[in-house]
């Protein structure tokens, strides 16, 4: 019982943490070694702490439970107390120490000049350099050529009688000699179908081999003798020749198809009219333009610049096919190309410059511009475009700022003041020094900054 009301014997903070002796040399601290000491500090103080905190441990557990009740807890609460705050206190310390180090910034305006450019310019493809003189650029002519098969729908109606039509291989079998055959000529299916020679043909002669002749062949188009559906018959594997009947060459010249014939019709059946055809030629132009000029815009290299007025469009071939599909609809095959005259605007941006500088001075540099162009005339004979510029730019000269802050470094602000006036280029500058009782730029580079504007 007596050692349940015993007092606990108060411990001084001596006896938790020791003193920690830092020895300092007699110089002028640096801001790298303060940050250093301090962290080597705290490391101490960390292994301290970690050391006290296992003793402590290590005693609670040896002591009796009752006295548990009265001391343990309490004086664990004022240690962490104490250790929050001293960690606070450094941790501040070493964010003051950093963020208080001296620094210096220092806000320069360079001085601007407006100046604008309203003439002509001319691009052209016969030079590889610009000329300030004559006011002249390269410039690189582009060409793509594209051709399409147009479909559109006929609104036409007509009754109409159609023959079917198809290809035949014709033989001969019959002599070495080749055999003419005019147009019109019949040929016959077994069932009595006659398909005539579209246009005249010459049959090559047969082949000798081994004194055996050998049958040479021929394609040819035919057309149905008559109009109509019952035409349009399956592949047939012999054709004969009417016109060579009761003569030796009935035998030796003869046709099959591998096709079925197709196109045999009588009724009704749509067409394209005159107004089909005119508004159909019209919109493949344009769809084939609009396709040409996706094409080569996606060609064309990002850096060259496409002005209105610097393309030729050509239609080199428009042909109608006024034969309905099974949709009703007659196509129109068109063929075109593109040529597209460019330039490089950083080119432009040259010659411009180049011409200022004779007028500002020869250390101006375009800083930033609005550039719009008129409407281009190409001659693509000549492989060039001229074309009307009107360029608002705002000039200044270059401040080398690297230069500047080396020699910023130690200065007073008078004597920044003083470097600041030797620039010529400078409008107006702004110093500031921190923390506040500085006076003058810190001898670390890093630590003074530069802005220009």
């Amino acid at each position: 019982m007596a050692n349940i009301l015993k007092k606990p014997k108060r411990k001084k903070m001596v006896d938790i943490i020791q003193p920690i002796s830092v020895h300092l040399k007699d110089k002028e601290f640096e801001p790298k070694s303060i940050e250093k000491n301090i962290k080597e500090d705290l490391r101490k103080i960390d292994k301290q702490v970690e050391k006290f905190t296992k003793k402590e441990e290590k005693q609670f557990k040896e002591e009796e439970k009752p006295e548990r009740k009265f001391r343990p807890k309490k004086f664990r609460i004022k240690t962490y107390v104490f250790i929050g705050l001293l960690l606070a206190v450094l941790g501040g310390g070493i964010y003051s120490a950093v963020e208080f180090l001296p620094k210096a910034e220092i806000k320069i305006i360079t001085k601007k000049t407006e100046w604008n450019y309203v003439d002509s310019v001319i691009a052209d493809k016969n030079i590889t350099k610009i000329d300030v003189g004559q006011k002249r650029i390269p410039a690189e002519i582009f060409s793509i050529r594209k051709n399409f098969n147009f479909s559109f729908p006929a609104t036409g109606k007509k009754i109409v009688q159609e023959k079917a039509g198809g290809k035949i291989i014709i033989y001969n079998a019959y002599s070495s000699e080749p055999q003419r055959l005019v147009a019109t000529t019949r040929f016959a299916t077994p069932d009595g179908k006659i398909f005539r020679l579209v246009k005249e043909i010459m049959v090559p002669a047969a082949k000798i081999v081994e004194g055996k002749i050998v049958a040479s062949s021929i394609e040819a188009t035919v057309v149905a003798d008559q109009a109509g559906p019952k035409y349009n018959i399956e592949p047939v594997s012999h054709f004969s020749i009417p016109g060579f009947q009761g003569s030796a060459k009935y035998q030796g010249f003869y046709a099959e198809s591998k096709e079925a014939m197709k196109g045999g019709f009588i009724g009704e059946k749509a067409f394209p009219t005159e107004e089909d055809i005119k508004k159909a030629k019209e919109k493949a132009s344009q769809d084939l333009r609009d396709s040409v000029e996706s094409f080569l815009s996606l060609q064309t290299p990002p850096e060259f610049k496409i002005i209105e007025g610097s393309k030729q469009f050509n239609l080199l071939k428009q042909e109608v096919n006024q034969q309905v599909d099974e949709k009703n609809n007659f196509t129109v095959f068109s063929e075109a190309e593109l040529l597209n005259i460019a330039f490089k605007e950083s080119d432009l941006k040259n010659l411009i410059e180049e011409t200022a500088k004779a007028k500002l001075g020869t250390n101006f540099k375009i800083k930033t511009y609005n550039l719009e162009y008129g409407v281009g005339r190409a001659d693509f004979k000549q492989g060039q475009i001229s074309f009307a510029v009107n360029f608002q730019g705002v000039f200044e000269e270059p401040f080398n700022v690297e230069d500047f802050r080396q020699k910023s470094v130690t200065k007073s602000e008078t004597n920044l003041r003083a470097l600041i006036s030797s620039f010529p280029n400078i409008q107006k500058a702004t110093i500031s020094f921190w923390p506040f009782w500085v006076k003058r730029a810190p001898d670390d580079i890093k630590r003074v900054k530069v802005e220009v504007e």
